[in-house]
């Protein structure tokens, strides 16, 4: 009673005191304004010179000619000293009005968020109808009401939920700039892969990215001036009210749904288009809602076992070679490896042949190969792997889901569990990079690896391209660990390299590639050519090392995922605009080559097309190794529906289907799903049989 009577008593001299001064804006050079004036200027100045000098040369005009430049430098310096001149007045105006102030501020904020984080990563917001735009700002409102329940002042809410916002928008920025893709929800908990590989990246501000930055520092400077001065008192009735509209608006956007009612969908298939068409943060949100696994339609128990029992009356498929011992079974994703003159089937032509020696054992005959198509673009490199050691496929799974990080928890059965219990092999993961990236480290062990060599732990000197392990080093440890191998017990190897990772962005870089017609144009292009010609190199080195050991060796070779380049280079690639592409040719971006090398007599033979889920049936025949019985069904799928992806299916015929769109396969599709299903999530009820010798 006595605080609240105090509370009246201080507000009551407030207003005596500033009706006795009149109302109005008052010039207060005090040294407190005086600071965060001359701060917000010294923060701008290193803005204008991080966009403005750090990434132009004088032999270069400014971006949008010499007007563009001029306004932007106008219009980014207005806005600085409007900020830091509103840091030197205070502002006197009655107590019902500052509230009302505070409050349209609170209501504003989350609007002027949504322009801001969508003009920063150039949606087609000019084009969003009036729903849209609603789905988009529910979202940020629900950020702002939050951080202003939980602070209980205007200036305090906004600075928080600005800062979330606008360095949300700008990390997403970049990101779509390194990978292709934008940040989805399940990003966040591979937030430490992306710190340790974000330093091969060149971080190049926008103007967009310089404006809003000062916009927000002047919106910001309004807020504390106009910070009511309410008792206490009131204010938790505002923060309670605060804090019940953030759960009521999270129960809408999530729960309920209610983005797909305001128009919102999302592109499984294209993330990044979809993104631009519903906004970034509604693209978001309504990416959250495929975080759950759902269960196959009519999956149980004894369903499964229907399945299983089923799949084991399957004829086991024809080897394609026939080592007279266990072979040495080596298989290698390479980072970031696509064959572009391939995909473009002639539309861009190169310097040189950045891949001659692949090319060479593409025509000889000798070799199993052809294009294989990942579920992944631009990174993720994890889920490849997970399809190609388990055979699962990440299509039945929540879009963009991460498996190692989401769902490998425990053991699970797998190609590297087959070779070891089944054929007693020794199974040796290597990767230099950090174990704990995409938590390989756990989920190795669990897909039943018995070593994992990290970065740290190579026995080989590494060498580097553009700052990363060079694939000749990868090779070396690869020969190394086959060297040192027990010889009364058969070797596994599976090497993960990383030498191709983006960006590819080094200025000193030497490139030994062009695009012919257009040398210089392309430079990022330019030099992933040139990384991939050096890891053309290293292939032909680790199968001339084999090919002259007398114990049998078979190596499988694929690419995880497409490198993200200029738009304009991959325009020309697919001849057709990259930013607005056909779902065929979209399709065409997910393509990798495959080849499976044996230093033993292999059946030669061109796949078409074969998605990563079904390389390690392929690779248990050239071994001349009997599969389980889920091998055998994704053998006998894989006649019906060669490739399958979270993207989407491509038929027999030639016919291409979106990942959710319904097919003639899909009681074949729906098999396959109830037997992954059990064997990623079965627990107890799991079909061990199906999965093991």
């Amino acid at each position: 009673m006595e605080m609240k009577q105090r509370e009246k008593k201080s507000l009551s001299q407030n207003k005596q005191e500033e009706s006795a001064r009149g109302y109005g804006i008052r010039l207060r050079k005090s040294r407190g304004n005086l600071l965060a004036g001359a701060a917000i200027l010294a923060v701008s100045m290193g803005l204008y010179l991080w966009e403005v000098f750090l990434f132009c040369t004088a032999e270069e005009p400014p971006e949008g000619g010499l007007s563009a430049f001029l306004g932007y430098t106008a219009g980014f310096w207005a806005l600085a000293a409007a900020a830091a001149f509103v840091c030197l007045w205070e502002i006197h105006i009655p107590e019902r009005a500052r509230r009302t102030a505070g409050l349209a501020l609170l209501l504003l904020m989350p609007l002027g968020a949504f322009f801001a984080v969508d003009f920063i990563n150039s949606t087609r917001i000019l084009t969003f109808n009036f729903w849209k735009s609603l789905a988009n700002y529910l979202c940020y409102l629900m950020v702002y009401t939050l951080f202003y329940g939980l602070f209980r002042r205007v200036w305090a809410a906004c600075l928080s939920g600005s800062v979330l916002s606008l360095g949300f928008g700008i990390a997403n920025y970049f990101v779509v700039q390194f990978r292709g893709q934008p940040i989805l929800p399940w990003d966040i908990q591979g937030l430490s892969t992306a710190v340790t590989v974000a330093g091969g990246y060149t971080y190049e501000p926008s103007r967009a990215m310089t404006v809003t930055a000062v916009a927000f520092f002047l919106v910001l400077a309004l807020c504390v001036k106009l910070e009511s001065r309410q008792p206490r008192s009131q204010k938790l009735v505002e923060r309670v009210a605060s804090l019940v509209t953030a759960g009521a608006l999270f129960m809408l956007v999530f729960p309920l749904n209610i983005l797909s009612q305001l128009g919102i969908s999302v592109w499984a298939w294209n993330q990044k288009t979809s993104s631009e068409i519903t906004g970034i943060a509604a693209g978001f949100c309504a990416n959250v809602q495929f975080l759950m696994v759902d269960k196959p339609e009519g999956y149980s128990e004894a369903q499964a076992e229907e399945v299983s029992e089923a799949a084991s009356q399957l004829e086991e498929p024809d080897p394609v070679g026939n080592p007279e011992e266990l072979p040495t079974i080596i298989a290698i994703m390479n980072e970031s490896f696509t064959d572009l003159g391939a995909v473009g089937e002639g539309s861009v032509s190169f310097t040189q042949d950045n891949l001659p020696f692949l090319h060479t054992l593409q025509k000889s005959g000798d070799v199993v190969w052809g294009t294989a198509y990942s579920s992944v673009y631009g990174g993720n490199t994890c889920n490849s792997e997970y399809e190609f050691l388990t055979g699962n496929t990440t299509a039945f799974l929540p879009v963009g889901s991460k498996p190692y990080q989401q769902y490998v928890d425990h053991e699970q059965t797998s190609l590297v569990s087959l070779l070891r219990d089944g054929y007693g092999y020794e199974c040796v993961a290597i990767h230099p990079g950090n174990r704990s990236a995409w938590q390989r480290d756990t989920a190795y062990e669990y897909l039943g690896f018995d070593e994992f060599v990290d970065v740290s732990a190579f026995d080989v000197k590494r060498e580097l391209e553009h700052g990363l392990t060079s694939d000749r080093s990868s090779y070396d440890q690869v020969i190394y660990e086959y060297e040192h191998r027990d010889p009364d017990q058969p070797l596994f190897l599976f090497n993960v390299t990383i030498q191709n990772h983006g960006g590819y962005e080094d200025e000193d870089y030497p490139t030994t590639v062009q695009v012919e017609g257009a040398e210089g144009e392309y430079p990022q292009t330019e030099q992933y050519l040139s990384l991939t010609k050096k890891s053309d190199e290293a292939l032909e080195y680790l199968l001339e090392y084999f090919s002259q050991q007398e114990e049998p060796v078979v190596v499988l070779f694929f690419g995880d995922h497409w490198p993200n380049l200029e738009e304009d280079f991959l325009t020309q690639l697919l001849g057709e605009d990259a930013d607005d592409l056909s779902f065929a040719n979209t399709m065409r971006e997910y393509q990798v080559p495959f080849l499976i090398w044996a230093n033993y007599d292999l059946e030669g033979e061109e796949i078409k097309a074969v998605s990563l889920n079904y390389l390690s049936g392929l690779l248990l025949r050239a071994a001349g190794l009997e599969g389980t019985d889920y091998t055998k069904f994704l053998e006998r799928l894989r006649q019906t529906m060669p490739v399958i992806t979270a993207v989407g299916m491509l038929d027999q015929e030639g016919n291409l289907y979106k990942n959710g769109d319904s097919t003639p396969y899909d009681e074949l599709l729906n098999k396959y799903n109830i037997l992954q299903y059990n064997n990623a999530f079965g627990g107890e009820e799991k079909c061990m049989e199906a999965f093991t010798l």
